[in-house]
């Protein structure tokens, strides 16, 4: 027993010992743990200050960020938008650029058919115009025939007309000197005389008609004219009516007076009338 004691106080005192070294042990780790407690809390709490810190900071790049995405976003859109716009423009160009080829093509064509008209033409024109110059050229000579056949033919006239007024001047001396010695013969007042109705030859005198008149019985056409014996004016003495430039009739004079003369109109077969205010003249020019 006292063996047993012992061993048990032995052990019962290195128990102690052991149990003196733990609370020694457990007193400096209590004050390591708390300290090493503290310096861990004071770490959280700096730690959740620089996550608060971040976090805020987080928020604010992340509201940046949204912002600076939907702007992107936004100028995507607009360039999207304006690359599509782009792409229908260049197609619309691009098919303005081939009806333009087309276009020049036939323009290009267009030219040179016009190139080889104005080439056919300006050969047509030359032709053309040696043949209007030839033409011209015969007109001119033509022309110049034709004047002097007109001055021959007016000369000729002129002779004949002189002829022709010679020798009526001659009948008319011979009829003249036939009824001188026959003793003559005596007219009515509207009488048709059996002789040939004869030209004055000497200055032409020039007169109109006044008045127009149907004789009922023979239905020929009667004219009073201005001129009268004063201005040489005799019986069956043929003067010619005019209107203008335009010959109308022969009138043969019936009667004279001093002041005035009544003749028949003679309208050679032809459809014409004489009216008040035509010129009558001796002797045609």
């Amino acid at each position: 027993m006292a063996t047993l004691t012992k061993v048990l106080v032995i052990i019962a005192a290195v128990l102690s010992l052991f149990l003196s070294a733990l609370v020694i042990s457990y007193s400096f780790n209590t004050d390591q743990i708390l300290q090493d407690r503290d310096n861990q809390v004071s770490q959280s709490l700096a730690a959740k200050g620089q996550l608060a810190d971040y976090t805020a900071q987080a928020s604010a790049a992340k509201v940046a960020w949204d912002k600076e995405r939907e702007a992107l976003n936004s100028q995507l859109t607009d360039r999207e938008a304006r690359a599509r716009e782009l792409e229908r423009v260049n197609a619309e160009l691009t098919r303005a650029k081939a009806k333009a080829e087309q276009d020049f093509q036939a323009i290009t064509l267009k030219i040179a058919e016009l190139g080889e008209t104005v080439k056919t033409q300006a050969t047509l024109l030359t032709g053309y115009r040696d043949e209007v110059t030839a033409l011209r050229k015969n007109e001119l000579r033509f022309r110049e025939q034709a004047v002097q056949s007109d001055d021959r033919i007016s000369d000729l006239e002129s002779q004949n007309e002189v002829l022709t007024q010679s020798v009526r001047a001659l009948r008319e001396q011979l009829e003249e000197a036939r009824l001188a010695r026959e003793g003559g013969s005596s007219m009515g007042v509207f009488g048709v005389s059996s002789k040939e109705p004869f030209v004055d030859t000497g200055i032409p005198v020039t007169g109109s008609i006044e008045n127009v008149t149907t004789d009922p019985s023979t239905g020929s056409t009667l004219v009073k004219i201005n001129l009268g014996s004063n201005d040489r004016i005799r019986e069956n003495q043929k003067l010619f009516i005019s209107r203008g430039n335009k010959f109308v009739a022969n009138l043969v004079i019936l009667k004279t007076d001093m002041r005035f003369a009544i003749g028949r109109v003679d309208a050679l077969n032809r459809d014409v009338s004489v009216q008040n205010g035509d010129s009558v003249t001796t002797r045609l020019q």
